[in-house]
Formats: structure tokens, C-alpha cells, sequence
């Protein structure tokens, strides 16, 4: 009798592991292999031991750069490992304006002291990293009172990392602003923000929806927006040294009541459909100097607003240039003057209008 036995000389794949322990052991005798250093992570991040987990991603990507699970376990550990972070933006300044109201006909001019800081915070909330942005703005004019204008919004949302490089912030927020020396609007939103980043180029977009509720002394009522904008800030273009910013949104507003447009809200009352766009080119001559032209352009089409038997229509293009001088007297900060021209054209008489503003401003990040 003759017996043929099959012997298979194929490598064998290690035994399945159950605690971190047994997986160091069986990562040490097979330290290339992806699911091994795979298990060892999400184990790890199970127990909370998250350096670990690091160390196992870092593995997998040293001889296996593009494996898409281990980037984003990476990125998603080491955000929550960062410690926590604060940045504070704050600008001041003087600003003269021709027709701060925007009127149409007798425009009078005025000069108004504006501030505004951004506050952001980022850290670790039940193992995930969460961001809250809080927004101060306000503007006090030397005459027309009743334009003086203030705005408080904060947001607060976790952080997830989609891909290696893209992560969505979902969150809620309030905001509640005063005008003409009263209340001016409640707010509540939610959405959701993506950002990336890809070699130098970042890039973001935001959905938000948000429900507004103005106060008895206002011209509007109350109601709902969604607003889709997004941005894209790109080095390198013609040289080393200057970049672009272009800012482009669409917007639905169903805020009902007379329209207004004559601070620094972007959600101006009313019921429209606006598509707008800001876009900057800037250039860095020095360590010291740099400088900026660009302009805002929309066009808002309104649903329920008629003028001589058609819906009103806006298109409202405002050029600027800018100079700024970096860290005077060694500080961390900028001094900037901007000059501006706006012009809304409407086949509404009474909301055609045009204007200029100069402005000179200190910037500065803590």
C-alpha cells in the first residue's frame, strides 16, 4: 500500500491573538504584518491606551504608506492625543465711510470704530477632539447712532477624520446681535464643516441652516437660512511668495420682513437666493511688507419682493486693495489700510446705491 501525504510549504499566518499582550508577542515574531498591527490598534484604542495604538498605526504606514485604515486611525489618534489648543484673533480699527446707511440719495458719511475677535479651542471630550469657535464683532459710529451694531455667535462640534486628509466638524451653535442701540436678532444653527489640505493648498466647506427671530423695534419677523459656502487658500501661484483666498457661498434666506443691508451680517432679512463669491490675490514683498487686491461680487435674487411688475434683483460688486506692515516693534501683529468701493445695482431706484470706505486697522494673534 503506498500513502501519499501533501505537505504544503506555504507560510503560516499567526493565530489570532485576544489581548494586547498575546499580540505584542505574535507582532514581535511577525513585525511587517497589517492585520496583526491592525488588531493591536483597535485593541489598544478599545483600552484607551492610545499610544499604542499610534505606534501600531506609524508600523502599518512604514511598509504600507498608502493603507487607507491605518492613515485614518492615525490621523484620528492623533488628534486626540494633541494637547489642548487655544488661538485668539482680535482686529481694531477706524474706518470712514461715504454711505454707511447705503442709501440711495443723500448719503451722509461717517467714521466708526469696529472690532472683532475670534476665539477657537480645540480638545479631548470623551475620546474624541471637539472645537468650539466663539465670534465677537461690533461697530460704534461718531454720528448715525441708530447703524451701531454688535454680534455674538459661539459653535461647538466634535471632529472626525474622514480620510488622511479631510475631517467634518458637525456642530450647533446661537448667536444674538444688537442694532440701533436694541435687539436686533436670536439665532440658532447647526451644520456641518469639512476641511483638508493637500501638499500646501487648504481647503474647507460649510452646510449650515440656521432660524431667526428679530426683535419687536426690527423691520423683519423671523424665519430660516441655509447657507452653503466654502474656501480655498492656495499658495505659489505666479511666485514664491503670493497666494490666493477665494471665498465663494450660496445662500437661501426665507427671513421675512423689509430688507436690510447696512452692517457686517452676510444673512441680510429677507426672502432671495444669492450667489456670491470674494476672491484675493496677495503678494509678500518681505518679512515686513505685504499687499492684497481682490472683490466681493452677488447677485441675490428675491422671491417675493417686485418692482414695476418684476422680482428684484441686486448685483453688488465691491473691489479692494490693501497694504499691511507685519510685526511693527516686534509684536505679533499687523497694521493694515484698506481702501474699498461698493456699488449695488437693483432695478429697485431705492436700493441702488454706491459708496467708498478707507480703513486703517491692528490686527493680532495670541
Amino acid at each position: 500500500m503506498v500513502c501519499i501525504v501533501a505537505v504544503s510549504f506555504a507560510p503560516s499566518r499567526p493565530a489570532r491573538a485576544q489581548n494586547l499582550e498575546e499580540l505584542n508577542a505574535l507582532i514581535i515574531e511577525h513585525p511587517q504584518d497589517t492585520g496583526l498591527n491592525l488588531q493591536y490598534a483597535h485593541e489598544a484604542e478599545k483600552e484607551g491606551r492610545l499610544r499604542l495604538a499610534l505606534a501600531a498605526y506609524e508600523r502599518i504606514l512604514i511598509n504600507d504608506p498608502t493603507n487607507t485604515e491605518a492613515q485614518q486611525g492615525y490621523e484620528h489618534v492623533r488628534r486626540v492625543l494633541q494637547p489642548p489648543s487655544t488661538s485668539l484673533r482680535v482686529e481694531v480699527g477706524e474706518q470712514w465711510d461715504s454711505n454707511p446707511a447705503n442709501l440711495s440719495t443723500k448719503a451722509q458719511s461717517d467714521t466708526v470704530t469696529n472690532a472683532n475677535a475670534t476665539w477657537i479651542n480645540e480638545r479631548e471630550f470623551a475620546a474624541r477632539r471637539w472645537r468650539t469657535v466663539v465670534n465677537l464683532d461690533g461697530e460704534l459710529y461718531a454720528q448715525q447712532r441708530d447703524l451701531n451694531y454688535a454680534y455674538a455667535s459661539v459653535s461647538v462640534g466634535p471632529m472626525f477624520d474622514l480620510t488622511p486628509n479631510i475631517a467634518a466638524i458637525p456642530s450647533v451653535g446661537a448667536a444674538i446681535s444688537t442694532f440701533a442701540n436694541s435687539l436686533y436678532f436670536e439665532e440658532i444653527n447647526a451644520g456641518v464643516t469639512f476641511e483638508g489640505h493637500q501638499d500646501n493648498t487648504t481647503y474647507w466647506a460649510r452646510l449650515r441652516t440656521g432660524w431667526r427671530d428679530y426683535g419687536k423695534d426690527a423691520t423683519s419677523d423671523q424665519g430660516a437660512y441655509v447657507d452653503l459656502t466654502a474656501g480655498l487658500s492656495k499658495p505659489d501661484i505666479f511666485t514664491p511668495d503670493d497666494w490666493i483666498v477665494a471665498v465663494p457661498w450660496l445662500r437661501w434666506n426665507n427671513i421675512s420682513g423689509q430688507t436690510t443691508d447696512m452692517n457686517n451680517d452676510p444673512i441680510a432679512p429677507g426672502q432671495y437666493t444669492e450667489l456670491g463669491m470674494e476672491a484675493t490675490y496677495n503678494y509678500r514683498f518681505n518679512d515686513h511688507w505685504s499687499a492684497g487686491i481682490g472683490a466681493e461680487v452677488r447677485d441675490r435674487f428675491y422671491s417675493t419682493t417686485e418692482v414695476a411688475g418684476a422680482h428684484r434683483h441686486d448685483t453688488y460688486v465691491a473691489p479692494e486693495a490693501r497694504l499691511t506692515l507685519w510685526n511693527p516693534l516686534s509684536c505679533s501683529c499687523g497694521i493694515t489700510l484698506a481702501y474699498r468701493y461698493r456699488n449695488n445695482h437693483s432695478n429697485d431706484p431705492l436700493s441702488d446705491y454706491h459708496a467708498q470706505n478707507v480703513s486703517l486697522s491692528l490686527s493680532r494673534e495670541f
